[in-house]
């Protein structure tokens, strides 16, 4: 049978069943961990994802998937259990993340277009309406069809990413699948830029490789070491609910960004967010002083190899790919991520007093983000990964 490409694009920034609900968020906890460990460890630069995004994008192809390509989605996204709940918990998430308070904002948004006179099958139709998407009819040849699909992706992240989308990725499109998150939070402990120094940023090895802008800062910051993961955790709350934060691993010395990767996965978010919140519990009063660099991160990948890697393997071959439950024919020929994060002193409008006071300063605990770590951005009370990085060489 001969199979019409279908192009994925990923770009980035209460349950029914409560035990299901549960099992569901450790599947897309195991995905993202796993999605982020097989980029990490074959990449030595600087970048983001967006897990959340590739999770939330690939389940609406496992809603239309059949035989093979039904169970190799089923199984790499971490889903037991039905449909229904499937559904409410898709719907949940996605809802949680599109809210806006006065320090946080999260906009995320899943689009499907389909080609003119290419017929999708009543029951995938009626699956959308459940995720609260509309299909948009579109000519795949037109160059005003690529000009909308990057307006939308512009809007939807506040133009951080622009013109992701080229001609040649819709050029034999069937249908176009698109999957955007955008994030702004303001820092419950916000920087002051008079405190932002150059400082130098060292390699694994300790040898200095850049001299960039350090922020500094003296608060409450949770932080935790973790044996089991050969690095220390540190806290960067967002607003002052801080149900969401900035969580950033810093491999002890003489251990590699790579081996705490590795070992992520097994220690687990959860395991991370746990011992975080002890500390707080125990330590209310605590400072620390961080330093950490400004840094501003493109990142363009294609995850179709590392999605094979990881057992989605039949959805990209002309051969296997089985999606006839949203229309005879359908294959994967690409997908990609983008994503941006920009992490400097703003994040809040400040208003001051001088004030002079001299006295003996108790030096505080110093943690110095000034050679390789990863970082984690995550909703705290569900554990959602929203976005997932890691720094070896900063540029702001």
């Amino acid at each position: 049978m001969f199979k019409f490409p279908l192009i994925l694009a990923v770009i980035v920034l209460m349950m029914a069943h409560e035990e299901y609900a549960q099992s569901l968020s450790q599947g897309v906890e195991d995905f993202s961990l796993e999605l982020f460990r097989r980029i990490a460890v074959d990449s030595n630069q600087d970048f983001m994802i967006s897990p959340f995004t590739v999770w939330s994008l690939f389940v609406l192809l496992f809603e239309g998937s059949s035989g093979g390509t039904y169970y190799q989605l089923r199984q790499a996204l971490g889903i037991n259990g039905d449909d229904r709940t499937l559904r409410e918990f898709s719907r949940a998430r996605n809802q949680f993340l599109n809210l806006m308070t006065n320090e946080i904002e999260i906009k995320a948004l899943r689009g499907i277009y389909v080609a003119h006179k290419f017929s999708i099958t009543p029951i995938y139709k009626s699956i959308l309406q459940q995720y609260s998407i509309q299909p948009f009819e579109v000519d795949f040849k037109n160059l005003g069809t690529v000009r909308r699909i990057n307006e939308q992706i512009s809007s939807a992240t506040r133009g951080l990413i622009k013109n992701t989308v080229q001609q040649r990725d819709l050029s034999d499109a069937t249908m176009f699948l698109l999957s955007t998150i955008y994030f702004k939070g303001k820092w419950k402990f916000p920087f002051s830029k008079d405190m932002t120094r150059v400082a130098p940023f060292y390699n694994e090895n300790g040898q200095v490789i850049a001299q960039v802008p350090m922020m500094n800062k003296e608060a409450n910051f949770p932080t935790v070491y973790l044996a089991e993961l050969a690095g220390t955790a540190l806290e960067l709350p967002y607003g002052s609910l801080e149900w969401m934060s900035m969580i950033a691993v810093l491999p002890d010395e003489k251990i590699t960004l790579n081996t705490v990767v590795n070992k992520l996965k097994t220690v687990g978010l959860q395991r991370i967010l746990q011992r975080l919140a002890e500390y707080k519990m125990k330590n209310s009063d605590a400072m620390i002083d961080v330093s950490m660099p400004k840094f501003e991160t493109t990142t363009d990948l294609s995850l179709n190899d590392i999605l094979k890697q990881m057992g989605i393997r039949d959805l990209f071959d002309q051969n296997t790919a089985n999606l006839d439950r949203i229309a005879p024919g359908l294959y994967a020929s690409l997908c990609k991520h983008s994503s941006k994060i920009v992490v400097d002193e703003q994040g809040t409008e400040a208003a001051g007093i001088t004030g002079l006071s001299l006295g003996f300063k108790f030096l505080s605990p110093r943690i110095d983000l000034n050679r390789p770590f990863l970082y984690l951005i995550v909703e705290k009370q569900t554990g959602l990964l929203l976005f997932a990085g890691q720094v070896r060489n900063p540029k702001a």
